[in-house]
């Protein structure tokens, strides 16, 4: 992670405690995987993963290198068709009802993907046009959150002239913009500064008191222990979910061994 420094302070990591305690879990499940496998060149990636997340939770999805992090992130977005299992986002299938799936769906891949010939307004305009959110409400979102990020001013300028942390910032925006029931954020802190990393993590607790669940992967494990409340632990050929006195004892001391 760039220049994060620490932005979990006292304080904060006692509202995150809260939160994660609150498991906010009253309700229909926001996400529901059962028996994901994923191959490539007949290797596989995953094998029978399955996880449910409630509204409100903080997930994280730990793993080294090549043990299928993105992947398993990717099939859950649509990026990566799975070779079997289910996925559900608020109930919808995200490889058959698109439209639901998207209204209750927001993502930051690892490499977000920006119209380089657009502005950063035009961007936030095209999102709220093809998302059809009402104009006068995404414009003042938009807005609100371009100051969180420090991006006034920035709106005259086209994307491909924005910085690596700007460009994610922007797409953190995007994918904020329509209020989603899930947040997939895959190694969202890459080039983000210490400020700016602190703004998205109040960002992301005021979601979640709302009942947004986050699916966040990270090479920053001590983060992940801090702010999550269970983890999913990706290897090369299997998978295992921490939480309870499981996840507390990998939070004591973060590691790709669970």
């Amino acid at each position: 992670m760039t220049d994060r420094g620490d932005p979990l302070n006292v304080e904060h990591t006692s509202d995150v405690e809260h939160i994660n305690s609150a498991r906010a879990g009253s309700g229909a499940p926001v996400l529901e995987v059962r028996d994901l496998s994923k191959a490539y060149r007949r290797r596989p990636i995953l094998r029978g993963v399955s996880l449910t997340v409630q509204p409100g939770e903080a997930v994280a999805v730990i793993g080294g290198n090549g043990a299928g992090k993105s992947t398993f992130l990717g099939c859950l977005t649509g990026e990566r068709l799975p070779d079997s299992g289910t996925v559900r986002i608020a109930g919808a299938d995200p490889f058959a009802d698109l439209t639901a799936v998207a209204a209750a769906l927001g993502s930051v891949p690892e490499h977000p993907f920006l119209y380089g010939e657009l502005t950063v307004a035009e961007t936030l305009r095209f999102i709220t046009e093809a998302r059809r959110l009402d104009r006068a409400a995404s414009l003042e979102e938009s807005g609100r959150l371009l100051g969180i990020f420090g991006l006034e001013g920035a709106e005259g300028l086209p994307c491909r002239e924005l910085s690596q942390g700007m460009g994610r910032k922007v797409a953190v925006v995007a994918a904020l913009l329509h209020n989603p029931r899930l947040l997939v954020l895959d190694e969202v802190f890459n080039g983000l500064d210490r400020a700016s990393s602190a703004s998205l993590i109040r960002e992301l607790d005021h979601r979640r008191s709302r009942g947004c669940a986050v699916l966040l992967s990270s090479h920053d494990f001590t983060m992940l222990a801090e702010w999550c409340g269970r983890g999913l632990l990706l290897t090369r050929d299997s998978w295992k979910e921490l939480e309870g006195d499981a996840w507390q004892a990998w939070a004591r001391s973060p590691s790709l061994a669970g």
